[in-house]
């Protein structure tokens, strides 16, 4: 289980990584872009509240834990799009 943990983690990285390259490079969507940081930031906050979790609850049944932590994702990475894909408010001169 910390294989996969230490995976979702570094998965998170080149998901962030490739996001600020491909922006650099060149522009990229708004909403590619909030994907991808969605996406980055979701796999690095799983992994830490996962293994936090695994740590905590030896005594639970560990499909409890994942299904508990893996719904917490979910949750939060379609709020993180949504914040991230919606366009600016219009500015006032």
């Amino acid at each position: 289980m910390p294989v996969l943990l230490i995976f979702t983690a570094f998965l998170g990285t080149v998901t962030a990584a490739a996001a600020l390259w491909l922006e650099r490079r060149r522009p990229i969507g708004r909403r590619c872009f909030a994907g991808l940081v969605s996406v980055a930031v979701t796999l690095s906050v799983f992994s830490v509240v996962a293994s936090a979790a695994t740590a905590i609850a030896r005594t639970t049944a560990h499909y409890l834990i994942w299904a508990f932590v893996g719904t917490l994702a979910l949750l939060f990475a379609l709020r993180l799009y949504r914040e991230l894909a919606s366009p600016p408010p219009p500015q006032s001169r």
